[in-house]
């Protein structure tokens, strides 16, 4: 049974079900989506799916298929397996002691720098991964 984890940020869900699954696998393909500067109406086109097919799956209302995932990863120009690591160890502590130093030195930048410096943290963490 899966249950939904309640605390001061709110509703969690567990983060081996399907719900929070679909919902992490949404987060990605916006977040690519959105770093490329597509809008959803693009990257469907490209994917050859429905632009409000694409929203729900963003959101995380829908589980897509693999097939349908493959689409999209070869639409944003991204490894499949990318879009769907999920796994926790992925992933750096939201509150960890780096990315809040991270999050500090960026936020004192205008908005151009800050996209400057996100290429280059993606850029260095692709080299060291």
């Amino acid at each position: 049974m899966e249950k939904a984890v309640s605390g001061a940020q709110g509703s969690r869900k567990n983060s081996t079900s399907k719900e929070y699954i679909s919902e992490m696998i949404g987060k990605k393909i916006k977040e690519e989506r959105r770093r490329r500067s597509l809008s959803q109406e693009a990257l469907a086109f490209e994917a050859n799916m429905h632009p409000s097919y694409l929203g729900c799956i963003e959101r995380g209302e829908k589980c897509p298929t693999v097939d349908t995932l493959f689409k999209i990863s070869s639409a944003l120009g991204v490894p499949l397996k990318d879009l769907i690591d999920v796994s926790p160890k992925t992933a750096a502590e939201p509150n960890s002691a780096a990315l809040s130093r991270i999050n500090s030195a960026a936020a004192a930048l205008p908005y151009e720098k800050q996209e400057q410096l996100a290429a280059i943290i993606e850029s260095i963490a692709r080299l060291i991964d």
